[in-house]
């Protein structure tokens, strides 16, 4: 349920002109890689630094400490998994179940690998059992899609304990299915309307 990168992510590869001139977002975009790829063990500063062609010291230029670089992760998985894609979808003015069909489009859309692609969302709840902190953030990032869910269904005219249920209901189809389609792909759109449509009819 992560959102695509926008459109000036920048790839793994960084030319000997630019390792000075790497962003934050270059080493956020590459730890995320990272932990999809080798989990929480894989967020040391050094290879994160060889990955992208540069030294530690340039980490140090935007993160105090690694922790540091767990908290801007965080805030970067809230933003691109929940702020951005609620936010779309209120800016359309949509209610009720066109809200719903709407964060049904913005969720069926493949994370982008810039961002650590389909993985990204399993690897940071991987990462939740593992860091006190990080389970504090899947928590809390749970609720707030939750309660974006339960008003869409309130919207589209149910009561108050049928939205509760059918947000989770919802929620949990999307979270099994993104984590299904890692080891058997499908599509995930037409499975989530599927979903989607038994719920509205309840």
């Amino acid at each position: 349920m992560i959102d695509p990168a926008p459109q000036d992510a920048r790839s793994d590869r960084v030319s000997p002109l630019r390792r000075q001139r790497l962003s934050a977002q270059d080493w956020l975009a590459a730890a995320m890689r990272a932990l999809v790829a080798g989990g929480p063990g894989a967020l040391k500063v050094e290879p994160l630094a060889r990955s992208l062609g540069t030294t530690k010291g340039s980490f140090y230029w935007h993160f105090a400490d690694p922790q540091a670089l767990r908290d801007a992760l965080i805030a970067l998985w809230f933003r691109l998994g929940e702020a951005e894609i609620t936010a779309s979808v209120m800016a359309r003015g949509a209610r009720g179940i066109a809200a719903l069909e709407a964060l049904l489009d913005r969720i069926a859309q493949p994370p982008h690998d810039t961002w650590g692609g389909p993985g990204a969302e399993a690897a940071i709840r991987a990462w939740a059992f593992a860091d006190p902190v990080v389970a504090a953030a899947v928590t809390e990032m749970d609720g707030r899609r939750l309660a974006v869910l339960r008003q869409f269904f309130a919207e589209a005219g149910q009561g108050d304990e049928q939205a509760a249920a059918s947000a989770r209901l919802f929620y949990a189809a999307v979270i099994g299915q993104e984590a299904l389609a890692l080891t058997c792909p499908g599509d995930l759109r037409a499975v989530l309307q599927a979903q989607l449509q038994m719920l509205l009819r309840a």
